[in-house]
């Protein structure tokens, strides 16, 4: 809230764009420049500086008014870090009316539980959050004997701080309160090291209280030990949400003033003049205490380590031992102000501006720097390990939200920080063998759906950070998500692989799921196209395809899928167990691969326009019984630029005005849900720009009004720079109704990669209603179509690895030896009788797809001459039937019916089907065989006009029921 927050300014002497961006670049390594001074003059000016602009407090308080499904809290909070920072010094809140205390910082409390020295910006998880480790309480009771009154282990609240807005400040950089018992507490920081200032008032004790075990989390153990001015510790606790995952941290802090006395407690007991004490398994169990002069005032610096406390003490040694608190807090603010001014953005109101730059500080906490200065860091399975000279490893990815906005933006702005991203994330799958989706500090957890580092590392490769090993990348992703699929993590990945969607009954969000499945393998062909690897490409083109099998053709409706048929009694306006906290109509947007295919499945541009009309009614109407969006929650994010397809682009920058405007504000409850490390902030700012990377896996940007009148981009390092102009968007020209891309006139809604990547300027032409400008078909953005036509099943399986396919969703498939016998080997001819049909059975690999499941895919038929049409094929818990359309050359077309007997049918074969294949027993992906016998079998042909030639054959768009297999497409002239 702006009237919160005292905002401060200081002139920094001129320095080149260059020295700039080297000095920005050296703190984030650790380093303080020590000739700075501090921050003293307030800001007064109209156009309020970037730096300035940032309101720590906006996020921080819960909207109880709003129950969406996720909580209206940004959960976000005000404290001291630079861009990327291992430490995150800060204050953690309580509420004595109700015991609230969330593991965050809420605005509505009225107690500071301590100021820790780490935090995760953003999480959900409410009361888990994680991080808060090592927090500190400044005390100025009575001691007993010297000792504590009371042990913070049984009496932890008795030592929480009063605390009143009205008596802090916050700065990028920087944070401090005047509490209650009327210490002043101040914050800041380098990348590793917490440099805090207390300033005890002369009446009352002057003690600290290191809460060693008082982490959000569970903890399992910690020690802390009193050395002179110097006291040193560790935890271990449990990662963000706490499902399994866990951390040690380490710390060690050196105190200015001389330490009078000390104390330490364990369970209840507290022991005056222990030095050291070790807890077990429960919070607050041990800690120490430090007695200092009265009226003393001491400064802290804290170094964090996740490797030991002699790092601990090196990373505060080097980034802040020759320097006092009020050097830090300098160099802190130059860093941000670096960081900040990587976007300029002219005009717009004190709010707008207060508005984006806070979302940009915010887009840039996290990932954060895992290493220490001496390049040392906990690798995933547990080893000490090295980044190279001039690297850095980071940690902590929220998977799941980060592809869908911050990894664009932080590979635009810090391409080296992509770099090192990237290359962080390969050590991951090194260090463990696999892909982790929300791996926090050094574990490797699962959180969410969709195995979205994938896609993340893919966007940032594209964005041009290309400077790490994208061929191990690579790799590492073809090997694990293939089949066997034993090194994957994703879940029910065996049915993914094997059959292209997850059926309903497996729960576990299914139906999201293999939408963000099909996202995530989109973005590994990306990666292989520019890698050059064709094979990958195309195998993984085909699976971004997986997302039609879970499109009912009848609803035209995204929707759950059952073995035996769509489930259309599935209520999509509600959150159920099919959909990641979003709704049915929600996640139906959700193709930013191939927007023009999911259009026309829809119904074409003039239905699917006036279906978006009305989803877009209400933005963040939440997941109870709704037709509108859920724009605080990242399954939304790319829906608004679908328009951009529709031909409207006019209708995006509406829907983003109205997003800007109506969901986000500068008091605390201004971030309409969690910042998930930031990528709710990071789609504010894409908003802003007038541009947004809608096709994860790639550096295409989808255009839209930008919403400041001039913004400059520059790639902090690199010559890459962006310059837009968009003049009367400040007042009534809402409306692009022309573009200038690099100096030359487009109407396209859209620029491709290399503008991302090079850089170059948009020149915005603006009015004040819409004209033609994206409105023709050639304008839209691109989709990528490639693998639409492919096979998508691997119905058979040599004998013992029946985990290399699955025909049935049971788990069961054709066994290649059974069906060699029976002549159908790779490659075999298969005629039908004497009616001059004559099938191929599929040339194919053990392990890769044979046939179709349909959802109308294209079968080139090159023109050929044709008296009829005849299907091999089969259906899975059917029967199953649908239409298929012969195409031909002169453009007409005719509908023809597929019918397909179910595989085991015993001697009853429906639609006057003919078996052409007979085997006797089905492998299992258990690596057993049953007795059963399978068939597959012909349709009988159906009559085709002989005087035209057939230029393609597409198969059904979708079944009555069951799942259909089609192997094979064949004409007959006879």
């Amino acid at each position: 809230m702006w009237a919160s927050v005292s905002r401060q300014l200081s002139r920094p002497s001129p320095l080149s764009l260059r020295r700039r961006r080297l000095v920005s670049a050296a703190l984030v390594a650790g380093a303080v420049v020590a000739s700075l001074v501090p921050t003293t003059a307030a800001a007064h000016t109209k156009d309020i500086s970037a730096f300035d602009a940032v309101d720590q407090f906006i996020g921080t308080e819960l909207d109880t008014t709003q129950n969406k499904g996720n909580s209206a809290y940004g959960n976000t909070w005000p404290g001291a870090t630079v861009p990327f920072g291992m430490v995150q010094p800060s204050p953690v809140t309580f509420r004595t009316s109700d015991g609230d205390q969330k593991g965050g910082y809420e605005y509505t409390a009225d107690k500071i539980r301590g100021f820790g020295m780490t935090r995760l910006s953003g999480t959900g998880c409410e009361g888990r959050f994680s991080g808060f480790d090592f927090p500190v309480l400044p005390y100025t009771g009575e001691l007993t004997g010297g000792a504590l009154p009371k042990s913070p282990s049984t009496a932890i609240t008795d030592y929480y701080l009063g605390f009143d807005h009205a008596k802090e400040k916050s700065d990028p950089g920087y944070y401090s309160v005047d509490l209650a018992n009327g210490v002043g507490t101040e914050l800041t920081s380098t990348t590793r090291t917490a440099v805090s200032r207390y300033d005890f008032p002369s009446r009352g004790n002057s003690t600290l209280i290191l809460d060693v075990a008082g982490s959000n989390n569970r903890v399992f153990g910690s020690e802390i030990t009193v050395k002179g001015k110097t006291v040193s510790g560790w935890v271990e606790t449990a990662s963000v949400c706490d499902e399994g995952g866990r951390y040690r941290a380490y710390f060690s802090a050196t105190y200015d003033k001389p330490i009078r006395s000390y104390g330490t407690w364990k369970g209840d007991a507290v022991t005056a003049g222990s030095a050291t004490v070790k807890g077990g398994e429960a919070k607050h169990d041990a800690g120490a205490y430090l007695v200092f002069d009265k009226g003393a005032k001491v400064t802290a610096k804290t170094g964090l380590s996740y490797v030991s406390i002699a790092n601990a003490a090196q990373n505060a040694t080097s980034e802040a031992g020759k320097h006092s608190f009020d050097q830090v807090r300098s160099g802190a603010a130059r860093t941000w102000r670096d960081a900040l001014d990587t976007v300029k953005v002219s005009g717009g109101s004190k709010d707008e501006r207060v508005k984006f730059y806070t979302a940009l500080y915010h887009s840039l906490l996290n990932p954060n720097v895992f290493d220490d200065v001496n390049g040392q860091y906990t690798g995933y399975d547990g080893k000490v390990r090295k980044v190279a000279k001039g690297r850095h490893h980071y940690s902590t990815y929220a998977g799941w939200d980060m592809y869908r906005s911050q990894s664009q933006l932080v590979a635009l702005l810090y391409p080296k920080v992509g770099d090192d991203i990237n290359q962080s994330i390969v050590d991951m799958v090194t260090q463990t063998g696999t892909w982790s989706n929300w791996p926090h500090l050094n574990a490797a957890q699962q959180k969410m759906s969709g195995d979205s580092l994938q896609s993340a590392l893919s966007s940032i490769d594209a964005f041009g950070s290309t400077g790490y090993d994208r061929k191990a990348a690579l790799a590492s992703m073809v090997s694990t998500q293939t089949l066997p699929a034993d090194t994957t993590r994703r879940n029910n990945a065996y049915q993914y692989f094997s059959t292209g969607f997850i059926e309903n009954r497996k729960g576990g969000v299914a139906t999201s799921t293999t939408l963000e499945y099909a996202i995530d393998d989109f973005g590994i062909a990306q990666l292989a196209q520019r890698l050059g690897d064709r094979k990958s490409y195309d195998t993984f083109m085909a699976r971004a395809q997986n997302w039609q099998n879970v499109f009912d053709d009848q609803t035209r409706q995204i929707r759950p899928r059952e073995r035996n048929g769509f489930d259309r009694a599935f209520n999509l306006t509600e959150r159920g167990d099919q959909f990641d906290q979003a709704t049915g109509l929600q996640y139906g947007w959700l193709v930013p691969q191939n927007v023009g295919t999911l259009i026309e499945k829809r119904g074409g541009i003039e239905t699917v326009t006036a279906d978006l009309d009305e989803h877009t009614k209400e933005l963040d109407a939440g997941v109870y019984g709704t037709t509108g969006a859920y724009l605080s929650n990242q399954p939304s994010f790319s829906m608004p630029f679908v328009y951009n397809w529709l031909r409207r682009p006019d209708k995006t920058s509406d829907v983003l005005r109205r997003a800007v405007s109506e969901m986000y504000d500068t008091t605390p409850t201004g971030l309409p849900g969690n910042d998930d490390l930031g990528s709710l902030s990071s789609w504010y700012v894409w908003s802003n720009l007038g541009m947004y990377p809608s096709i994860y896996g790639t550096a295409n940007l989808v255009l839209s009004a930008p919403m400041f009148e001039r913004i400059e981009i520059d790639s902090v390092g690199t010559r890459r720079s962006i310059s837009i102009k968009a003049d009367g968007v400040a007042g009534a020209k809402k409306y692009v109704t022309g573009l200038k891309v690099d100096r030359k006139s487009t109407s396209r809604s859209w620029v491709g990669e290399d503008f991302a990547r090079k850089g170059g300027t948009l020149d915005f032409t603006m009015g004040r209603t819409a004209g033609a400008w994206g409105t023709k078909a050639a304008d839209v953005p691109p989709s990528y179509t490639d693998g639409s036509d492919s096979r998508n099943n691997i119905g058979s399986t040599p004998a013992g690895k029946g985990s290399l396919g699955s025909l049935d969703v049971s788990d069961n498939s054709l066994s290649r030896e059974q069906l060699a016998a029976a002549g159908a080997a790779p490659g075999a001819r298969l005629p039908l009788g004497d009616t001059g049909v004559e099938f191929r059975w599929p040339d194919t690999k053990p392990g890769t797809p044979d046939n179709w499941i349909p959802h109308g895919q294209r079968i080139d038929m090159k023109g050929a001459k044709a008296t009829g049409v005849s299907f091999l094929g089969l259906a899975t818990n059917g029967p199953a039937q649908g239409n298929a359309t012969v195409e031909y050359t002169d453009g007409t077309t005719q509908s023809v019916p597929v019918q397909l007997t179910d595989w085991t049918p015993g001697d009853t074969y429906q639609f006057g089907n003919v078996p052409l294949v007979t085997t006797s027993g089905r492998n299992n992906a258990n690596g057993t065989t049953d007795t059963l016998q399978a068939k597959v079998f012909a349709t009988v042909p159906q009559v085709l006009d002989p005087a035209r030639r057939v230029a393609a054959v597409v198969l059904p768009q979708g079944t009555d029921r069951g799942i259909m297999h089609v192997f094979d497409v064949a004409l007959t002239t006879k």
